[in-house]
């Protein structure tokens, strides 16, 4: 899964740094419509096409039956048995290609997100960093030491959550660029990424040892750390905002990439 993630983060990073300083839409617009014609080309070729066809003709008959034979019991309940069946089948149809569909999509929002939807720590930003272990704490138990790098001010030692088994920092981000913070513990010791500044790049807000959680948290490659599960940096949600309008990423993409493949279908022969 490390490698996956490694592979995806390094393609997503690089494309994103061909815009510079651009606004968020410059590059969100272009990768939307090509994740849309992506996806038309990879259900034309996983779904039946002319079943899909044959089915939306069916339904069409059997809507203009019930139109037609309104009047007559008989014929209208056929008509409404046969619109279902049409309809049944036509999911059935559809389930194949979003099968193939789901996987591949949900991994690449997963990364989006990472992008357009948390912005870096803005100079003078603060945060809350948060180190979750395994089980409970001792009242006594000694707290990681963080040591952090120049663009980020450690504001607060380490505050102690014994039932939850937490410990937290709070942080104050004081200049621009990349880095990491390094916690050690006894004799262990893991890093995590921090980011600040205003432009757009990649943001990892938490770095997990579970390998299913990977999955959700693709931003950094898994902790091998014993007896710590996360480590989190709460870093701001980031939005897109042209004028007036401020607008969750998600929103622009699945409107972009949902409108090329609605406009394109015809263009790709392919039957919704």
């Amino acid at each position: 899964m490390d490698l996956l993630n490694s592979f995806l983060r390094s393609i997503l990073s690089g494309y994103v740094g061909l815009f510079g300083d651009a606004h968020s839409l410059v590059s969100l617009v272009p990768l939307s419509i090509l994740t849309g014609l992506g996806m038309l080309w990879v259900f034309k070729k996983t779904s039946n096409q002319k079943g899909i066809e044959a089915a939306k003709k069916k339904m069409q008959a059997y809507l203009l039956e019930l139109r037609l034979y309104g009047d007559d019991p008989g014929l209208l309940f056929s008509a409404q048995k046969n619109l279902i069946a049409s309809n049944l089948r036509y999911l059935g149809l559809m389930f194949k290609p979003a099968l193939f569909l789901t996987v591949p999509t949900v991994i690449l929002l997963v990364h989006l997100d990472a992008i357009y939807g948390i912005a870096p720590l803005a100079a003078g930003q603060q945060a809350i960093v948060t180190v979750q272990t395994a089980g409970r704490l001792g009242a006594n138990v000694a707290a990681p030491r963080l040591e952090a790098p120049d663009i980020i001010a450690v504001e607060t030692p380490a505050v102690r959550a014994l039932a939850d088994g937490q410990f937290s920092w709070r942080i104050r981000a004081r200049g621009d660029g990349d880095g990491a913070l390094v916690f050690v513990w006894d004799e262990r010791q893991w890093r995590k990424s921090v980011r600040t500044g205003e432009r757009l790049t990649y943001v990892s807000h938490r770095r997990t040892a579970s390998p299913w959680d990977a999955w959700l948290y693709a931003g950094e490659d898994q902790l091998a750390t014993q007896d710590v599960e996360w480590v989190q940096l709460a870093y701001p949600a980031a939005e897109i905002e042209t004028g007036s309008l401020r607008l969750h990423w998600l929103i622009w993409f699945l409107a972009l990439s949902i409108a090329a493949g609605y406009l394109l279908k015809g263009a790709f022969g392919v039957k919704v």
